[in-house]
């Protein structure tokens, strides 16, 4: 594999830091492009700016979480631009109202007390209790305070209200794997059972409940990014 770039878009309050791990694990021919998410912008937004920041390439796409949701949305915006597709963490569709409601109730609580970070318990409940480790604690606490309050604000305003996009991502027949875990409770796993049936996506499904594979399981990735690239256009 000769010198492949994977352009990568990160979850709600990561930012470059959450590939540092995998980065180290890969091999010299793999390098990994990172793209923050901008500001105060809606997914059609967010998609424009960063269509203008890759220019006129195709490109290799991966996003976890949020960036999940985001790469999947530039790539039915953008159909032409992308060749391959990596879905880590979840499940492109609407939120559910528990989520929504919990959402507008943080939202509520900063504008009234301010914001005084991630707590450690919070971030330990993202990652399977294997997983709970002081230094990955430390991590997602880190660019939770990287990126601040204004960024989670920007972050639950405009990129909660989502669609479905199943039918436009099987639409464009190009190789898609999603890679999750089967009991994480941030997942929508119907959205899974029901119509994924095509030659061109490849659900990755690992036992165990954690969210940010990216940190809790860097080889694991590097792997399927390694085989994901390496796969060959499936015919329809």
């Amino acid at each position: 594999m000769n010198n492949v770039k994977v352009y990568v878009i990160a979850g709600t309050m990561c930012n470059e830091k959450i590939w540092h791990l995998a980065k180290t694990k890969l091999g010299p021919n793999i390098q990994l492009e990172h793209l923050g998410i901008p500001k105060n912008m809606t997914f059609d937004e967010i998609c424009i700016q960063l269509n203008e920041i890759i220019g006129e390439q195709k490109i290799n796409l991966l996003g976890f979480s949020l960036g999940g949701y985001i790469a999947a949305y530039f790539s039915v915006l953008f159909p032409t631009k992308v060749r391959k597709l990596f879905v880590v963490s979840n499940s492109p569709t609407t939120l559910p109202e528990k989520e929504l409601q919990q959402r507008k109730q943080v939202l509520a609580f900063i504008q009234n007390f301010g914001y005084r970070g991630l707590s450690a318990e919070l971030a330990a409940s993202l990652l399977e209790c294997t997983s709970r480790k002081p230094s990955l604690i430390a991590l997602l606490q880190e660019m939770d305070r990287d990126l601040g309050t204004d960024e989670l604000i920007s972050q639950y305003t405009y990129t909660t209200q989502r669609r479905c996009l199943k039918a436009n991502l099987l639409a464009l027949e190009i190789p898609i794997v999603f890679w999750f875990s089967r009991n994480d409770t941030l997942i929508n796993h119907n959205w899974f059972s029901n119509g994924i049936d095509s030659p061109f996506v490849n659900l990755v499904i690992r036992e165990g409940d954690g969210h940010m594979l990216p940190i809790e399981q860097p080889g694991e990735l590097v792997h399927l990014v390694g085989a994901w690239l390496q796969q060959s256009q499936p015919k329809s």
